[in-house]
Formats: structure tokens, sequence, C-alpha cells
């Protein structure tokens, strides 16, 4: 997740700033896409280098304003995405059809990993996410703020942590529509979240509910809402 800068407030007038030449987009561009296909012949993907440039150049007008980075995933999984753009595409089209106004541009910038996930898996996270977030009021909003929680795994280790956190007081989906930084506040102080896990036959399960005492009253609320147990 990407931390936010603070922003402060001047009266005197500051300059904006135009941001990277188009000459120096080209060259990175050029840079990244040779790295990739290095990556793809040392990890042998069957396709040639100009196969590869064709498949990002799809992938970048499959999804406009996105671009390969290969600091949130390495250059021989970029490789394989890009010798496999049809895959991808129908990739995209599963996520939009889930989340109509998600703005996968940066989720992709945060979350390009979710492209590695076969189409059943994202089907059947996308399910559940959408599942959890039925209370929300706009959940494409949130998952934009914070990609990270189109992982159901996250979403329900940060639901039921945020959910301990106000010991019942508050929504935790309201508190993250709110205040959709608190998750990387967190993280940046190293606040723990609940490990959640899940079986051979897709049950969730977190380690430290289960508990063998009475419940709390925060344990039974999350029991019967996010695990729907009795």
């Amino acid at each position: 997740m990407v931390a936010l800068a603070g922003i402060t407030a001047s009266q005197r007038p500051v300059a904006v700033p135009t941001g990277p030449s188009p000459e120096l987009l080209a060259r990175r561009k050029q840079r990244v896409a040779a790295e990739i296909i290095e990556a793809a012949r040392k990890a042998r993907v069957a396709a040639s280098p100009e196969q590869l440039r064709a498949g990002l150049d799809t992938l970048e007008a499959l999804v406009p304003g996105f671009c390969p980075n290969l600091d949130t995933l390495k250059a021989s999984d970029w490789a394989r995405l890009a010798a496999d753009a049809p895959s991808v595409a129908s990739k995209l089209i599963l996520l939009k059809g889930h989340y109509p106004s998600l703005d996968l541009a940066r989720v992709l910038a945060v979350q390009p990993k979710l492209l590695l996930q076969s189409n059943e898996q994202l089907d059947r996270s996308a399910r559940q996410v959408k599942s959890l977030l039925s209370r929300a009021s706009d959940p494409c909003r949130l998952l934009a703020a914070v990609p990270p929680l189109l992982e159901p795994r996250a979403l329900i280790s940060v639901l039921i942590t945020v959910t301990k956190w106000y010991h019942l007081q508050k929504d935790p989906i309201e508190v993250l529509e709110a205040d959709p930084e608190l998750v990387q506040r967190a993280q940046d102080y190293d606040v723990p979240f609940e490990p959640v896990y899940m079986d051979e036959q897709g049950n969730w399960s977190a380690p430290l509910l289960n508990y063998a005492e009475k419940r709390t009253e925060w344990q039974k609320y999350i029991d019967q809402t996010f695990y729907k147990q009795p």
C-alpha cells in the first residue's frame, strides 16, 4: 500500500510540478520492457521479444493510465502476462463485471498480482469480497483506496481487526469508508492485524478466535457477521 504524504498550506504561490517529460517516460518504458524481455529469456517464457513488446502495449491499451512497474511485480511475472494478453483481457473484463466503477489503473498499480490468478480464483474472490462489503455505500471507492482489500483474506483480517479495535461500537465498514487510510497508518506503526487462514474446502478461520471459553460480545459478532456462524 502507498503511504499518503501530508500536505501543508502556504500563503506563497507554489509551482505545480509538471511531472516527467515524454522523453523520460519513453526511456523508462524502454528500460522496463528490456528488463521484462531479459527476464522472459531467463525464465524461458515462450514468446519472442516482438511478441512481448506487443503484449506490453496491449496491457497498457486495455487499462488507460496503467503501465508495468517492476517494484510491484517481478519482471518474469510481467513477461508471463505480456505473453498471454488475451488471458489478461478476460481477467480485466471479469473484474469490471464485478466492480463496474472500480479504478482498475489505480488498483493494478498497487496490486498487479491479481492478474496472476486464474479466472476462477478472481471470480470466487470477487464474490466473497462483494458479500463482505454488501453494507458498504460505495465498495468500489473503498477498494480503489485500499487495493489489497480485493483479497478476501486481507479484507476479513481488516474487518475483524477494526471490529475488535472499536469493541462493537462502530461498524468496521463504516469506519473504513470514512477513513480508508486507517489501514496504511496501522501498517506504518506495525500494528498487527488478526491472521486469517483458509482450509482446502475454502473455509476461513482466524486462529486467535478459536477459543474454548465463552465468547465475548465482539467474538460473537465476528462469528455471526463474517463467518455466518450462530
